[in-house]
């Protein structure tokens, strides 16, 4: 009981360090407190996900939703505060690159050698998140349709490595079967 005592109170402590950073620099760059409330839910979220995976569950999922609410409440306060010059509208891709980017902790967070089965996805979230981000901030100078159009070939190709990859590396129940 002392233990999850402990464990509470060390959430409530890193949740009012959060939320007082975040409201001591909405005030120093002139932001309305208000306006950093989703960033803070999200961080509050990302931590208390943490909080599970770390310290009392251990499981894989809450890993992968720690590290992905944590990107994603620093994103959008960067976005607040400015300091990423373009609205939430033009970077929204960025979400993708960040479920990939939370793969990788979960991947390492797991013990047995099916780390595969989690790089895969993760290389082609971040991939996917890219290509939509570089056709959302307009840096190339034609349309996503006709990008889709004329390189539908390569959308096979990639499904393909995708699919060889994760056949290469057997599940745990596939492993079992076999012994």
């Amino acid at each position: 009981m002392q233990k999850l005592a402990s464990q509470l109170l060390f959430f409530i402590g890193f949740s009012l360090m959060i939320l007082g950073s975040i409201l001591f620099m909405a005030s120093l760059s002139g932001v309305a407190k208000v306006a950093t409330i989703p960033a803070a839910i999200f961080l509050l979220i990302g931590v208390l996900f943490a909080l599970f995976a770390f310290k009392l569950v251990h499981r894989l999922q809450y890993m992968f939703l720690a590290a992905f609410f944590i990107q994603l409440g620093l994103f959008l306060l960067l976005i607040i505060l400015k300091t990423i010059p373009y609205p939430f509208s033009k970077v929204w891709p960025a979400i993708s690159i960040f479920a990939g980017t939370a793969l990788l902790p979960a991947a390492r967070f797991r013990s047995n050698p099916s780390i595969a089965r989690f790089v895969v996805p993760a290389i082609a979230f971040i991939v996917l998140g890219i290509i939509l981000l570089v056709f959302s901030l307009d840096i190339v100078t034609f349309s996503f349709k006709r990008f889709i159009l004329t390189s539908w070939p390569l959308l096979l190709l990639f499904a393909g490595v995708f699919l060889l990859l994760l056949s290469m590396y057997p599940g745990r129940n596939e492993k079992d079967d076999n012994q």
